[in-house]
């Protein structure tokens, strides 16, 4: 397990070239700046300073090739008391409130839609209706994780196990990094890393996820 580098902020591999490097840049800075996120809550300021400072890094050879040397061979791994004590010290940010009871929301909500599939599915040449009072069952149980999304402010289009599985393991490498931008950097990596075939082929998958659980949303209100 790795530490968070300025490859995974950017969303691109260790042997990205120049351009690459610059497209990925370019990229979060638009989402990330302020006048784009003028309505949320969020800080971005401090954020693309963070990608500032890794293009700033990754696009120097001389610099590139010392940081690539370092998190290649680190001499020795912080214990999290000493990485606690240097955020301190530095007034840094608090860490992110914990995501894996986010992704085990998640992770159940996608078995759940998963199972509701073949019912919601409409048999062609059939007269057969879903079953109604399973499909219920199935809604009631996946409320209360639509619940601890919903108030986590998790936004719908990473409730995708695609998404959240990426988003988790990022997260686990640096707990400092706020949601908003680890959403950011996902985009990043879909962007920068998969090819149009496979962008399009998990867009789908969460278009029909998100169908999906809005079908089987619809069947709860059959137990009120």
């Amino acid at each position: 397990m790795k530490d968070c580098t300025y490859y995974d902020l950017l969303g691109v591999s260790m042997d990205a070239d120049e351009k690459e490097i610059a497209d990925a840049k370019n990229f979060l800075v638009k989402k990330l700046h302020p006048d784009a996120n003028i309505d949320s809550r969020f800080d971005t300021t401090s954020y693309i300073q963070n990608v500032l400072t890794a293009y700033r890094i990754l696009s120097n050879p001389d610099s590139r090739r010392v940081y690539d040397r370092r998190i290649r061979n680190p001499v020795r791994r912080e214990t999290q008391a000493e990485r606690a004590r240097e955020r301190e010290a530095m007034g840094a940010r608090p860490l992110s409130p914990n995501f894996a009871p986010y992704w085990e929301a998640a992770d159940r909500l996608n078995g759940l839609v998963s199972e509701s599939a073949p019912l919601l599915k409409q048999k062609k040449f059939s007269r057969q209706e879903p079953d109604a009072e399973k499909l219920a069952a199935i809604a009631e149980e996946a409320h209360p994780r639509i619940l601890v999304l919903q108030d986590g402010e998790i936004p719908r289009r990473y409730w995708f196990s695609h998404a959240m599985n990426w988003l988790l393991f990022q997260w686990s490498q640096n707990r400092d990094l706020p949601y908003p931008l680890l959403y950011s950097m996902y985009d990043s990596y879909l962007e920068q890393r998969k090819s149009a075939l496979e962008k399009r082929k998990i867009a789908n998958q969460n278009t029909l996820f998100l169908h999906n659980l809005d079908r089987l949303i619809s069947y709860r209100q059959l137990r009120s």
